[in-house]
């Protein structure tokens, strides 16, 4: 059996597989750098929207905490969602099980930062409107 598959088979003297990326090979590493680089902006902004204001600041004016708090939720959701979507083109792109396993991470990492976002703001909300008695529609 194992003889009939090697007579099937055509010999090469080139030993390394076909380059998918042809004369761009150097490139072949871009869309890891791309995910990268997403998942790094959306936690970096998750991380930004914990950072919490003094009392005075908050009194004194909305347009210095509450706004680029806002900015920094809508900025991580829509890098979230970017993000999401790749780590699902990733995971049904790849072969290799790595890839794939990486992909499901990116995924779990952009929930989390819209997770960690969303509590920042949330925590601000509730602050402000405490201090100040600005509501936002309900939602403290």
């Amino acid at each position: 059996m194992i003889d009939e598959w090697l007579s099937r088979t055509t010999a090469t003297s080139d030993t390394h597989p076909p380059r998918r990326w042809g004369i761009l090979g150097w490139a072949s590493w871009l869309p890891e750098i791309i995910n990268v680089g997403v998942v790094g902006i959306a936690a970096f902004g998750a991380v930004a929207n914990l950072i919490s204001f003094s009392d005075d600041a908050i009194r004194q004016g909305l347009i210095d905490t509450y706004e680029p708090s806002a900015w920094t939720f809508l900025v991580v959701c829509v890098f979230a969602v970017v993000g999401i979507a790749l780590a699902l083109f990733m995971r049904a792109a790849s072969r290799r099980p790595t890839r794939q396993r990486i992909a499901v991470l990116q995924l779990v990492l952009m929930v989390a930062a819209v997770v960690v976002a969303g509590y920042g703001h949330l925590r601000l909300m509730r602050r402000t409107t405490e201090l100040t008695g600005q509501t936002f529609g309900g939602f403290p």
